[in-house]
């Protein structure tokens, strides 16, 4: 439920930003990728030398892989190759189909890829589902208690190709981010003129850039002599130490900032919202109302209240400080996501679906605005419409695990189960302990009567803690090794995979 908040994030869409990395320019299109990950390195020059002498990649991987995809030889279907891992993409450059490309060392593993380009080469099979009466239900994680996300919006994650015309907005969004970072950087020495300067063009590249903003305003009021030098140093390092994410010393500077300028309630604010994510609610809610006795029109403030409210399940009372934050500034977008959000988890379609199109107009980079708008959609019976929000918050943020289930849930739902299955793979390889998507994989195989990669998925799911619907269990029981029916394939050992 509420208790979902993603506090620390959450409470400031000014500071869940990071670096964004240089990127290569990267092939146009999509790849038909295979993935074969394994732990040992001996096992996988053994495999690539296997695969050489054209050993079938799918059955090595089903048999070997750690990665999510073993379920399906490895395979994750058609990807955008700009949205791949740097090293993937070097090493699927000039590989040809159908050859294994050479062995990736990655933290999970030693990794060998391979392009299945063409056509023919697809296994998937459509098989008829069975009837609605006997098919196990999707758990019900696309319900908004469990798959809405209360945090800030992040921007698109890096990857993006900056070399075609049609990302010009995300260029110019990488841009901005860039010289938020270097106006930090002046900060931090002291140049509260050239810091300015960098804000203003962040500003420039993307309006909706509310870091640039707001430290635009911190570094107007330090050239002004308003606050301390030293203060506002700190409240860069803090900010910068934020964005690497190292949150202990992110605390130690914002806190700083008050024994050297006590009237710096801006460093408050932040070690506030600091103090939330680390569970210290009480102390961070009675820091926050001090700054707003000094600074009454703090909508960001309010918005961290709102926040800490829903967290205790104060829901009241936390949708009062986010309407009194849009009243106070009605172009701030997190307000409006948040507003919606509430409005979702207490199925107010209407109003939800007002606040997530303001969040968007406001901040078009609003990944999980598209995806409750989604789901909003969703429950209005609209499927297309819904379809459209979870793919562009995926355009928006490849990294994002919940769209690809709720699209997965989508896909099942109209029993394109092949299509349900390749989202809920894709949520794996983002995060590999994302439980719901296992149980959902799970059902989506039930209803497939692929009986082992069902029962693997449900005891992953399991094995990580998740409640797998009781109908699901019951359904897979018969098919289990010992007593499941003759010429059924034999099951793993159901320890969770690692990602790949």
């Amino acid at each position: 439920m509420l208790r979902r908040l993603a506090l620390a994030a959450a409470l400031m869409g000014i500071i869940a930003f990071a670096a964004p990395a240089a990127m290569a320019a990267a092939p146009q299109g999509k790849v038909d990728l295979g993935i074969l990950t394994v732990k040992n390195k001996d096992l996988a020059n053994k495999l690539l030398q296997q695969l050489k002498k054209g050993a079938s990649f799918e059955a090595l991987a089903k048999q070997n892989s750690v990665g999510p995809a073993s379920f399906r030889g490895g395979r994750l279907g058609k990807v955008p190759y700009k949205r791949l891992r740097s090293e993937y993409r070097q090493a699927l450059d000039k590989l040809p189909p159908h050859k294994p490309s050479k062995i990736i060392p990655t933290e999970e593993g030693y990794t060998i890829l391979m392009r299945f380009d063409q056509a023919a080469t697809r296994a998937h099979v459509s098989i008829p589902a069975p009837k609605p009466q006997a098919a196990p239900k999707l758990d019900a994680s696309s319900t908004p208690s469990q798959s809405m996300r209360f945090k800030s919006p992040a921007g698109p994650a890096p990857g993006v190709d900056l070399s075609s015309p049609k990302v010009a907005t995300e260029q110019s969004y990488l841009v901005a981010r860039r010289e938020v970072l270097a106006g930090l950087e002046s900060m931090v020495a002291g140049d509260f003129g050239q810091a300015e300067k960098h804000f203003s063009t962040a500003l420039g590249e993307n309006p909706q850039e509310d870091s640039a903003s707001f430290l635009s305003e911190v570094a107007r009021e330090a050239k002004a002599g308003k606050i301390k030098p030293e203060a506002v140093k700190l409240f860069a390092q803090g900010f910068l130490a934020m964005t690497n994410g190292d949150g202990e010393s992110a605390l130690t500077y914002f806190s700083k900032c008050k024994q050297v300028d006590a009237s710096f309630w801006q460093g408050e604010l932040f070690a506030a919202n600091l103090l939330a994510g680390a569970g210290k609610k009480e102390q961070a809610e009675k820091m926050l109302k001090e700054v707003l006795q000094r600074n009454p029109k703090s909508f960001r403030a309010y918005v961290s209240l709102g926040l800490m409210a829903l967290d205790s399940g104060r829901v009241k009372e936390g949708k009062a400080y986010l309407e009194e934050a849009v009243k106070i500034n009605p172009e701030f977008a997190q307000a409006h996501y948040q507003l919606g959000s509430v409005a979702l988890y207490e199925r107010d379609w209407k109003t939800a679906e007002r606040e997530f199109k303001q969040a968007i107009v406001l901040d078009p980079y609003s990944d999980d605005s598209h995806n409750n708008l989604g789901l909003v959609y969703l429950y209005q019976g609209k499927p297309k419409l819904a379809e459209k929000q979870y793919k562009r918050a995926l355009e928006v943020n490849p990294s994002y695990p919940e769209a690809h289930l709720n699209l997965g849930n989508l896909y099942a739902s109209q029993k394109k189960l092949n299509q349900a299955v390749d989202e809920y793979v894709k949520a794996l390889v983002i995060d590999p302990n994302f439980s719901p998507a296992l149980s959902n994989m799970s059902a989506a195989y039930a209803l497939m009567k692929k009986w082992p990669e069902a029962i693997q998925a449900a005891d992953k799911a399991l094995k990580l803690g998740y409640p797998v619907p009781k109908n699901l269990l019951a359904m897979l029981a018969p098919h289990r090794r010992g007593d499941a029916p003759q010429g059924a394939e034999p099951m793993g050992s159901g320890v969770p995979s690692k990602a790949y």
